[in-house]
């Protein structure tokens, strides 16, 4: 037939239906190639080269087999199936390896890792559509009986290509099975007790007393471990093995007695800890170090090390004190937002790198002031819920916070409880907007407390940011400045401490420097009601180019708070604008109608208005923005991890961030107050308040969790970042102590 192609010799003739498959993927196969081509070479980094050449190479083996596919040529076709075959065979190993993924972190971390390990699966999905979707349906149509009869007889490789489906599940689940843990019971209330008290008896050269509740307590998947801590430094650990656990703590107690630092001493003081290994796993790919950054969960587990004749451990406390955790950001370039072990360091220290390693989980539980006290993560169970337990945090935070005040009125801005240390402010950054909203808190702490100790910390605090506001932009316009650069928000939480600290004193010296203070934040507002973020000293003008979070809801809180002061009609009316465009406007984008962002501080302002501004919006607002945070708070008995009750976070693989739920909180409270006064109370608000102030109180460094800190006292009322990443900043404080005395006022109220 004219125009037709004349058929291979290699290949019997063909039917209409076999030629319309092999062209139609003929076609397809070339169009794959140059798509697949051109997005490796001109969309994917080239930072592997390695794997992108293979991708390449892979491309081009659609493009040589596309040629034979629309001649319908035996070659062309077994070209075909190869290049659709490597695709699937691909897939498999991307998909056993996620599926592992998700079996490894679900094993490793419980509910704690779930959400990681559904991140695996919904990778595992995009795996499924981008890579394999494509050379799967090439192959099913090349495979196909009428097709293989043609080139290939009547052998089924379909069966065995669906027989590879089966590999990732099955390892998956032989995965989960190796890594999960199946803890043993916990021991009772009264054998740990008799533990301590037998152990402190043998220190002390006393009678000891039975371990009845012991007896026939299983040791766990290893020696009982007992480290002996003083002023947060381990200066005696020993272990016992026996038939029980009674038996354990025996040869525990003559090995301490014996141990070369304590031997013919009489020990009355430190804190005795002991673990108790209730489940071990192994740690694959042992020497692989993302692997091993991602074993271990948490401030929960430890790892053992062994080469057959020496043995290395490093429980979790051992890890915790290191501070090994929060090692990799887990979005480049946000510090603040950190996951995994320090893997690198943390193999070097346990050495033996030919060892089998292993990871422990362990039940911990420590001596306070003669009890026993479990801990979990390193902490202690911790005070009794609601207010009265708030209101004694708060002012453990607030005592805390004036402890890092410093001779000229600058605060220690950080703080490590592990190390008892500060970084030299000389050689670290300094936060203005920080110290300013930390004057905030202290005003308020001492308006709600009447503790004079809280006023005279505030005025000092005050004085010092006082010498640091030159004119800007006019001989009635003043400015919190760092060398020639003003930033809006140091300016307006600047006003926001003052302006409380009036309010609370009735001490009004710095009322001339917060007019002043007002006109700029008045100056730097714009037509629409948002407002510039900094300002060029020098030049004597704004940097419209700059934007930083915060700092528009921090100058609405200014100005409904200045208001109140001065009773100015124009600032109201530039408050209301800026309320206005931070409830409305601001989110006039196709993403805003999903998502809410740092707008804790416009929620404050909305509080403060009230009753001068009263717009419904601002209550709508706010109460969506409860909401959507809402879902990231892990709820009551919706995960097994009962220490993340009441934070927040989006991630499983992180121990949640105090300063996430203090901040917050904050906002939550002001917007049920808000309620309140629009004659709507939302209990649910309150109690999401409630239980975040719970976990703040809870998390709060206390004498009897400060057992691994050498000087509890300096560290006494501190907020850490995290109970795994202890360190303490002045903000971290700042913000849960607002909230919590804020809501400490509930019981007065009623």
């Amino acid at each position: 037939m004219a125009g037709a192609m004349s058929k291979p010799a290699d290949a019997p003739p063909a039917d209409d239906f076999v030629r319309r498959t092999l062209r139609t993927w003929g076609v397809a196969a070339a169009a794959y190639a140059a798509i697949l081509g051109v997005a490796v070479a001109v969309g994917v980094p080239w930072k592997t080269p390695a794997a992108n050449l293979a991708l390449l190479l892979y491309a081009a083996l659609y493009g040589a087999a596309a040629p034979g596919l629309w001649r319908a040529t035996r070659a062309g076709w077994r070209l075909g199936v190869a290049a659709a075959l490597l695709g699937f065979v691909a897939l498999i190993v991307v998909l056993t390896g996620l599926l592992s993924s998700f079996a490894y972190l679900w094993g490793t971390f419980g509910d704690f890792g779930l959400g990681a390990a559904v991140g695996a699966l919904l990778f595992a999905s995009v795996a499924l559509q981008v890579l394999g979707l494509f050379p799967a349906l090439m192959l099913r149509a090349l495979l196909r009986r009428e097709v293989r009869a043609r080139f290939a007889g009547g052998r089924p490789w379909h069966r065995a290509v669906l027989g590879l489906l089966l590999i990732p599940p099955l390892t998956a689940a032989y995965v989960h099975a190796r890594v999960d843990v199946d803890a043993l019971a916990p021991v009772s209330a009264e054998g740990r007790e008799q533990a301590i008290a037998y152990l402190r008896a043998a220190l002390l050269a006393q009678p000891r007393p039975a371990l009845d509740a012991l007896k026939g307590v299983p040791v766990g998947e290893g020696p009982l471990y007992v480290s002996a801590w003083d002023r947060g430094a381990l200066y005696a650990r020993v272990t016992g093995e026996g038939a029980d656990l009674a038996e354990a703590v025996e040869r525990a107690a003559e090995a301490l007695t014996t141990h070369p630092k304590l031997a013919g001493r009489t020990v009355g003081g430190g804190t005795l800890a002991l673990d108790r290994v209730v489940a071990r796993t192994p740690v694959f790919f042992a020497d692989v170090v993302p692997v091993v950054a991602l074993s271990v969960n948490p401030g929960l587990d430890g790892l053992r090390r062994s080469d057959g004749e020496t043995e290395r451990v490093l429980l979790p406390a051992d890890l915790v004190k290191q501070q090994r955790f929060g090692h990799a950001p887990l979005v480049p370039g946000i510090r603040e937002l950190r996951l995994g072990l320090d893997a690198a360091r943390v193999l070097e220290r346990l050495g033996l790198p030919h060892g089998d390693l292993e990871r422990l989980r362990t039940e911990t539980w420590v001596e306070f002031e003669g009890e026993a006290l479990p801990t979990f993560r390193g902490n202690t169970p911790g005070p009794p819920e609601g207010e009265a337990s708030w209101r004694a945090a708060a002012i453990a935070g607030g005592d805390f916070v004036l402890r890092q005040i410093m001779p000229d009125g600058r605060f220690h801005y950080q703080y490590f409880p592990l190390a008892d240390r500060h970084p030299d402010p000389r050689r670290s950054q300094y936060s203005l907007p920080r110290h300013a909203g930390t004057v905030y808190s202290l005003a308020l702490l001492y308006g709600l407390t009447g503790l004079d100790r809280f006023k005279t910390g505030a005025e000092k605090a005050i004085a010092w940011l006082d010498t640091r506001i030159p004119n800007c932009g006019g001989p009635e316009q003043a400015c919190v400045a760092k060398g020639n650069h003003a930033e809006l928000g140091s300016t307006a939480l600047t006003l926001v401490g003052m302006l409380e600290y009036q309010r609370r004193t009735g001490d009004r010296r710095y009322a001339g420097r917060v007019r002043k203070l007002v006109n700029f934040v008045l100056a730097m507002q714009r037509p629409d009601g948002d407002f510039h973020h900094a300002f060029d000293v020098k030049a004597q003008q704004v940097k419209p180019e700059v934007r930083s979070m915060f700092y528009s809801e921090e100058a609405a809180l200014a100005l409904v708070m200045a208001h109140e002061a001065l009773g100015d009609d124009a600032i109201l009316d530039a408050a209301r604008r800026a309320l206005d465009y931070l409830t409305g406007p601001k989110y006039d984008f196709f993403l805003g109608r999903f998502i809410y962002g740092a707008d804790h501080w416009t929620c404050i302002a909305a509080d403060e208005a009230w009753p001068r501004l009263k717009h419904p919006q601002y209550l709508d607002f706010c109460r969506g923005y409860a909401q959507f945070i809402d879902r990231l708070q892990y709820a009551p008995g919706n995960w097994t991890n009962e220490d993340f009750r009441g934070h927040y976070g989006f991630t499983g693989l992180m121990v949640p961030q105090a300063p996430g739920a203090a901040g917050f909180t904050e906002a939550v409270i002001s917007t049920y107050d808000l309620s309140v006064k629009h004659g709507a109370p939302d209990a649910a608000l309150r109690r999401q308040a409630a239980i975040a102030l719970d976990a703040l109180a809870r998390d709060q460094v206390r004498a009897d969790n400060a057992w691994m800190m050498p000087n509890p006292e300096a560290a006494h009322g501190g907020i850490r970042r995290s109970l795994v990443e202890q360190e303490v900043r002045i903000d971290f404080t700042q913000h849960a102590l607002s909230a919590l005395i804020r809501a400490a006022a509930w019981a007065d109220a009623g």
